[in-house]
């Protein structure tokens, strides 16, 4: 079983977004702030995404190849 690609996305208004990528599925959800939180303690990201801050946080783990199996065609 491949390992998922998780991106959590903050947008300019704080609306979060909990994207998961999977090969051959994909899954976005939205979250409260309060969610979101609770996610961070309890969740590693491959990638972060604060739009309010102007900051991207990349886990440097293998992320590019995983990117190319679970995107890529």
């Amino acid at each position: 079983m491949d390992n998922p690609v998780k991106i959590l996305h903050i947008d300019q208004d704080y609306k979060v977004t909990y994207f998961i990528f999977r090969t051959g599925a994909s899954i976005h959800s939205p979250l409260s702030l309060r969610q979101a939180v609770l996610l961070l303690r309890k969740e590693k990201f491959d990638l972060i995404l604060s739009e309010p801050h102007n900051k991207a946080i990349l886990e440097p783990q293998n992320f590019s190849k995983e990117i190319e199996k679970t995107l890529l065609p």
